[in-house]
C-alpha cells in the first residue's frame, strides 16, 4: 500500500509541475457510497462499501482533437467493506450429542479492501459530464480472526473499469452516479473457510446442495453515489 500511494504521488508531482508549464489543472476528490455485488461463485454476501478516490487532470489528453471539453487525469481509489461469507458454499460442522447429530453452517465476517490506480476519461454532455475509467491495483481480505483462530490476509492483484455520468452543483462541489466493475485474479474461496478448527461433516453428503461453481478471476460489481470536491474550482 505504501509503494502504491508513493507512485501515485510521483506522478501527481510529476503532472503538477508539467501543467504549471502550461495551464492550471483541475484536482479532484471524491467520496463513494454504495453497494458491492459480489458474484455468486466468491460465497460472499452482498454489501455496502464506503471509498475515496483522487485524480488529477494531465495536460496531454488524446481525446482533445475529437471531443471538444474532454479531459484525462490519473488517480488513486481506495474502497472498504465488511461483507459476510455464505456458511453453505462451505462443508457443514457436526456436533454429537448422546443420539442427535446436530449440522451447523459457519459464516465469518470479513474486511475487504481494494486499492489500485486509474486513468479517467471524461467528455462534456451539456451541463453534465460523462465519464469512464480503467485501471488496476491490488485487494485485501482480512479474515475474522476469532472465527479462523488466527490473524490471517490474503492480497492479490485486481483489475476494474467503469464510468458514470458527473453533475456540477457549483464550481467547486458536485454528485456523481458511478459503476464500477471489479475482477480478483488468483481468487482461491478456500481462503474464506471458517470451518478450519471445528468438526468438519465426513457423513451426511447430501445435508446440503452441492456449492456454487467458482472461478479463479471473479468479476464483481459495485454502484455508488460520490460527492465531489474540486479544491479551488472556478
Amino acid at each position: 500500500m505504501r509503494r502504491l500511494i508513493a507512485l501515485v504521488g510521483a506522478v501527481l508531482l510529476g503532472a503538477s509541475s508539467l501543467g504549471a508549464q502550461t495551464q492550471a489543472k483541475m484536482f479532484d476528490l471524491g467520496v463513494h457510497l454504495g453497494q458491492q455485488i459480489f458474484d455468486k461463485g466468491t460465497a460472499l454476501e452482498d454489501t455496502p462499501f464506503v471509498g475515496l478516490d483522487a485524480s488529477y487532470e494531465l495536460p496531454w489528453n488524446p481525446l482533445s482533437l475529437a471531443f471538444k471539453g474532454s479531459t484525462f487525469g490519473v488517480g488513486l481509489l481506495v474502497d472498504v467493506s465488511r461483507p459476510v461469507t455464505k456458511g453453505d458454499q462451505f462443508p457443514l460442522v457436526a456436533f454429537d450429542f448422546g443420539d442427535t447429530t446436530f449440522l451447523y453452517a459457519v459464516a465469518q465476517r470479513i474486511t475487504l479492501v481494494q486499492a489500485g490506480l486509474q486513468a479517467v476519461l471524461g467528455v462534456p454532455i451539456g451541463k453534465a459530464r460523462l465519464y469512464g475509467f480503467a485501471g488496476s491495483g491490488m485487494y485485501s481480505m482480512f479474515m475474522d480472526a476469532r472465527a479462523v483462530g488466527h490473524n490471517h490476509k490474503v492480497t492479490h492483484p485486481m483489475a476494474t473499469f467503469g464510468g458514470g455520468l458527473n453533475y456540477a452543483l457549483t464550481s467547486s462541489i458536485g454528485v456523481r452516479a458511478q459503476a464500477r466493475a471489479v475482477t480478483f485474479t488468483q481468487f482461491d474461496r478456500q481462503d474464506l473457510d471458517a470451518t478450519v478448527g471445528y468438526i468438519q461433516d465426513r457423513r451426511i453428503k447430501d445435508a446440503l446442495p452441492p456449492p456454487l461453481a467458482t472461478s479463479k478471476t471473479p468479476t464483481n460489481m459495485q454502484y455508488s453515489l460520490v460527492f465531489q470536491y474540486i479544491p479551488g474550482g472556478k
